[in-house]
């Protein structure tokens, strides 16, 4: 029989792929890699080892370093901005002054050779260095390590280690050591795992059989190996997928053909990388200026990725879409795609008793039914419907059918009473709300966003019990307050995105699908109005009018005072919106001119709101105004005996129904065209008796105001509205 000889990592590189071990040490397939990390974690070895071994002081250990860091070639390498963290573990390292009696202490036998850190013979502890971020993938490697030191230990000197201390050289404390005292069973245990696996490549060395396949691709496993994996598999791609609460987890060879095409489809590049680089750059170069060092060069791309090539993980959101690409892969390598999922989440079960139709004898449109099929049939899915569609209606049909504990989340608290009585209403049961001081969880409960993020601790237990998650005006979930949320409900089955406007100007789409998936319905408020379902508006965009001197006059009065006369836009929003006098007539002037009817002004200042409604005669509704007081304003414009309310942009252009509403006038001039979409559906909706709805804005003038004046027409232009400029 062969005599091998082996150590701790090939036995650890065996036991998760063995198909690897066999390509590096019987055929000798060894590709090159990039070797970074271990040329690093080396010079961290070298540079502890001269100062525990030849006592040297630790400025000349400093100065070893660089110049090993510089012969590793680290310098230009993925490393090339952490020479910093890598010195700082060395010091760690330092700082423990450790009392020993030797470095790299070599344990040498027929069978198996293994290296000490540092050891201290006198009282037989053994130490054992890592760079590595501590996490429960690599403590039980590292103790298993130690106890095959403690194995080889036992072997050269008769007894076991006192002690073995593995240090996280990342951390200080308790949370940078793992310390144990090794068991004669447990060194035992170790022998014979050891030895079974010894067997096992004495085998493959004299069979040379290609070992099966993991079923999980090994991390570390080189591209150009895994393409050669792959090349053996005979027709067939074996893939399984893990549905783990908020993320899939992929177990299958992933190649670099298919990961390049992974990491492709689901990233994207941020639209202002550039000024979140420069701001990283003038936060490092603040720290590092206080901190008395040189400042590091911030290097990022501006790309985020959801694909975590590691761990094989993706947002749960994407699973449609990856399933998508394994096929399209397996086409073209010409393989048969052999796919198993395996969903771990708790089963699904419909509970709760409901009526067969609405209580409030609301019965849904054509178009609102098929929707719920779309959704029923994806599961995990955004419904996007203009406003006034009756996206609550199909929200509460969809309850109605899966009779299961849902959680409705929403971000204001005039949605949570809002929504609380069109469920009550419409299934006649009662509803919990969480939000606005109350906590009242029932089967259906409706959440505000912001206190379930305040208090997850006491809701995270309830949110992995929740089969069916609702996500209103989904546009919002990019934000990392709903990513949290998504990370607990583990157990949610469906998951619904309702939304006019399923989409980010900030160009952050895909963060909304990695929380609630794809569009499965698209229902635009212009086929709604050619359906005759909302009221097809008149959109208004009026000139202010100043002339040139006008203009040139109140920007050189808007700059007065300035040292370098910057151009400051807030400055400029109260030059030319909020007291911009001819403006504020045009306003005025409207409002006299529908005095008839139900009008709702848009600001974005609350002192702009506030002057508009003393010139006008308007109710002023904001941020600050009482939830009571809101409900009796709103149902005051809807009786009449209010005629004009003025409000905060942000207060009305999303989730409040008021289909009464027959004019608003966007005085706010708002950037986006996702707030101008919602803001234009806030007047669509019909109501007996209103045979008209009218939308007014403003072409502004002045550079910051100009562009975001075009780029509204532009958007309802886009949206096939005809506008008028007057």
């Amino acid at each position: 029989m062969l005599k091998v000889r082996s150590s701790f990592s090939q036995h650890e590189l065996f036991e998760n792929c063995s198909r690897l071990w066999f390509y590096n040490y019987v055929l000798g397939i060894r590709p090159d890699s990039d070797m970074s990390y271990a040329n690093a974690g080396n010079a961290i070895h070298e540079c502890l080892e001269l100062h525990y071994k030849n006592d040297i002081s630790i400025n000349d250990v400093k100065t070893a370093f660089k110049i090993k860091w510089k012969q590793k070639g680290l310098e230009n390498g993925i490393l090339k901005d952490k020479q910093d963290a890598y010195w700082l573990m060395i010091v760690e390292g330092i700082n423990k002054d450790l009392v020993i009696t030797d470095t790299e202490m070599e344990l040498s036998f027929p069978d198996c050779k293994g290296y000490l850190d540092v050891v201290n013979t006198n009282n037989d502890k053994i130490f054992d260095w890592k760079s590595s971020t501590r996490g429960p993938w690599n403590e039980k490697s590292y103790k298993k390590q130690m106890l095959l030191y403690s194995w080889l230990y036992f072997r050269k000197f008769n007894k076991l280690p006192s002690e073995c201390i593995v240090y996280y050289l990342k951390y200080t404390g308790t949370k940078g050591e793992i310390r144990f005292t090794p068991e004669m069973e447990e060194v035992l245990e170790i022998e014979t795992w050891y030895y079974d696996i010894l067997k096992q490549m004495i085998t493959l060395r004299e069979t040379k059989i290609l070992p099966e396949k993991v079923e999980e691709c090994y991390m570390f496993c080189p591209d150009a190996l895994k393409e050669t994996c792959m090349n053996n598999m005979q027709g067939e791609i074996d893939i399984k997928i893990i549905i783990l609460g908020n993320f899939i987890k992929v177990f299958g060879p992933i190649t670099p053909m298919l990961h390049y095409g992974i990491q492709k489809k689901f990233s994207y590049v941020l639209k202002d990388s550039f000024f979140i680089l420069k701001k990283m750059q003038e936060k490092e170069n603040a720290i590092a200026k206080n901190a008395g060092r040189a400042p590091r060069h911030i290097t990022f791309d501006g790309t985020i990725h959801y694909w975590n090539v590691n761990k094989q993980l993706l947002p749960i959101g994407f699973m449609k879409e990856f399933i998508v690409t394994l096929n399209d892969y397996a086409e073209h390598k010409k393989l048969n795609l052999k796919l198993d999922i395996d969903d771990r989440r708790k089963e699904y079960k419909p509970t709760l008793t409901m009526p067969d139709l609405f209580k409030n004898g609301v019965v849904l449109r054509d178009y609102q039914l098929d929707a719920v099929s779309a959704f029923l049939k994806e599961k995990l899915a955004i419904l996007e419907i203009g406003t006034g569609g009756g996206k609550s209606e199909i929200a509460i049909e969809i309850i109605r059918r899966l009779r299961c504990r849902t959680i409705f989340i929403v971000d204001k608290i005039s949605l949570l009473t809002q929504t609380k009585k069109r469920i009550e209403n419409a299934l006649g049961i009662e509803v919990g709300t969480i939000g606005a001081g109350e906590n009242s969880v029932k089967e259906i409960t409706v959440a505000t966003i912001q206190t379930l993020n305040k208090n997850l601790p006491k809701y995270s237990a309830y949110l992995q019990t929740i089969p069916f998650a609702v996500f209103d005006e989904c546009h919002h979930t990019s934000s990392a307050s709903y990513t949290k949320i998504a990370n607990y409900l583990g157990n949610t089955r469906y998951r619904l995105g309702l939304s006019a406007t399923a989409w980010r100007d900030d160009g952050n789409d895909m963060a909304i699908n990695s929380i609630v998936g794809y569009k499965c319905f698209d229902l635009s408020a212009k086929t709604l109005i050619e359906k005759g379902w909302l009221v097809d508006p008149t959109i208004k965009f009026l000139k202010v009018g100043l002339e040139k001197n006008e203009i040139k006059q109140l920007e050189q009065q808007t700059k007065e005072g300035l040292i370098n006369e910057t151009e400051n836009y807030a400055d400029y929003y109260k030059t030319f919106i909020s007291e911009n006098v001819k403006r504020n007539e045009l306003i005025k002037k409207y409002v006299k001119k529908y005095k008839d009817k139900k009008i709702i002004i848009l600001t974005k200042l609350v002192d702009h709101g506030k002057l508009l409604a003393e010139m006008t005669g308007g109710t002023h509704l904001y941020g600050e105004t009482l939830k009571k007081n809101r409900e009796e304003m709103m149902q005051k414009l809807k009786d009449g005996k209010i005629n004009v309310l003025v409000s905060t942009i942000s207060c009305i252009s999303e989730g409040v129904d008021i289909p009464h509403l027959d004019i608003i006038i966007n005085a706010a001039a708002n950037r986006g065209d996702v707030k101008s979409i919602q803001v234009l559906g806030r007047v669509l909706r019909k109501k007996t008796g209103k045979i008209s709805a009218t939308y007014i804005d403003f072409v502004d003038q002045t550079r910051f105001f100009e562009r975001a004046s075009r780029a509204r027409i532009k958007i309802f232009r886009k949206e096939n509205y005809s506008v008028l400029i007057i």
